[in-house]
């Protein structure tokens, strides 16, 4: 999966106030202000509308008013009005937290003994509260309210969507986590608010696929799109994964050749090339053919023949895949990528005949072994002379690191007494942990 964009939601999470009110209060407050809106001179006021919209806001926050992350268990209990009504460690994503029952919430404190989040379980008020402010103020707006202050209210319902999506996403329940998300980025998408909504547009969808809430997943996706977020290629990629569990193979064609035509070097869009045809029993070279297509608009361009040097080798045809490479560099001598990419291919190949060797059976003649075996360290010989010319002359550190990780694996499995490859093997891994290897 790629990476949630969660952090937003922890900057508005904090409420100050301890005031709890009823269920009951809560509720009166709404209706007053919901009849008010229904008066046929009342409801022509702004006023009114920011009036219905503060009666929703508060409602909503009223369950988790006490709640303020980062504090400890012990101000939090001479704070709480309320004893917990259940107690128990819980493991989310990893890390242990000391959760706390209550009557309308759950209490998560991390292992540092700190307030994290809280989880509302039973809401002081029916519906979708925070949208309801939301369309509350907007009215407000098109009323006349200043755009100041709607878009501060507005701003601050979309923090506190974001703030609920992530307590969701971290207690694993990603359907309320998506629909969180959608209204996080449906708000920020209102006018007059500057909020930004793309991130959140981005994790709804990412949420709603893993609940199979493929519709939804589409929707928001296709808004990152029509915003250019995610402007790399990915959201294409995305998009195909979900045409592709809905059995669409022609709608999974469609945004995978759009991707490929804009973003050709995105690996993601590649894999999903190579596994659609696979998958849709196209022609094997379908998606070499597309390549062509870029070749002949760009003949010099490097990095199209790197591209087609990282598909050959998906579709393991890996001496094709070199030359591909080799083509590469000689467009370009600084395409440096494309010199990494040949060399990593080959140690990944031969990490695939180490494994094939470890899977042999006991029984299995020596010969069969030793074939393998010797497959295996020709693979890491291939290896070393573009990681080498890449560690040399790249002037990125990046890659030298990434270069010397590599050829310090590869010298070490060569090494013998009847040769100095430890000793290159040395060097690179001393290069590799002086200049920031884990």
């Amino acid at each position: 999966m790629k990476k949630l964009l969660l952090a937003l939601a922890l900057a508005c999470s904090m409420q100050v106030a301890f005031a709890q009110k009823s269920d009951a209060e809560m509720q009166k407050a709404i209706e007053k202000a919901v009849a008010a809106s229904q008066d046929a001179k009342k409801a022509t006021k702004a006023a009114t509308w920011v009036n219905l919209g503060k009666a929703y806001l508060t409602a909503y926050l009223n369950p988790s008013s006490a709640v303020t992350p980062g504090i400890d268990r012990a101000t939090w209990d001479l704070m709480s009005k309320e004893k917990p009504t259940g107690e128990e460690v819980v493991n989310l994503n990893g890390q242990a937290y000391n959760k706390l029952t209550y009557s309308h919430l759950d209490i998560y404190f991390n292992a540092s003994g700190l307030l994290e989040f809280a989880v509302v379980t039973k809401p002081s008020a029916e519906g979708d509260l925070l949208m309801e402010a939301a369309k509350a103020y907007a009215k407000a707006f098109e009323l006349g309210a200043k755009d100041k202050e709607i878009n501060e209210k507005l701003t601050e319902i979309v923090n506190h969507y974001n703030s609920a999506a992530y307590s969701a996403y971290t207690i694993g329940d990603m359907a309320k986590a998506s629909k969180c998300f959608k209204g996080a980025a449906d708000v920020a998408y209102m006018a007059p608010c500057t909020a930004p909504g793309d991130d959140s547009a981005f994790n709804a969808a990412l949420t709603a696929v893993s609940v199979e809430d493929y519709d939804t997943a589409l929707k928001y996706y296709q808004i990152c799109l029509d915003h250019n977020y995610g402007d790399n290629g990915d959201v294409h990629a995305r998009i195909a994964d979900v045409y592709g569990a809905l059995k669409l193979p022609a709608k999974q064609k469609e945004i995978l050749e759009e991707g490929f035509a804009k973003y050709p070097q995105n690996q993601a869009i590649i894999i999903g090339l190579i596994n659609y045809a696979e998958s849709n029993n196209e022609d094997p070279n379908y998606v070499l053919s597309l390549l062509d297509k870029a070749k002949a608009n760009d003949p010099n361009n490097a990095s199209i023949y790197g591209v087609e040097g990282n598909i050959l080798s998906e579709m393991k045809r890996y001496e094709e895949a070199e030359a591909a490479f080799r083509t590469a560099i000689e467009k370009d001598p600084t395409y440096h990528y494309g010199l990494y990419a040949w060399g990593k291919m080959w140690y990944e190949r031969a990490v695939e005949f180490q494994v094939a060797a470890d899977e042999l059976p006991l029984t299995a003649p020596q010969r069969e072994y030793d074939a393998i075996i010797k497959s295996r360290d020709e693979a890491v010989t291939k290896c070393i002379e573009p990681l080498e010319k890449c560690f040399n002359e790249s002037p990125e550190m990046d890659f030298k690191v990434a270069c010397a990780e590599y050829l310090r694996r590869a010298y070490y499995q060569l090494s013998n007494s009847n040769n100095d490859y430890k000793a290159k093997s040395d060097f690179y891994k001393e290069f590799a942990e002086a200049n920031g290897s884990n």
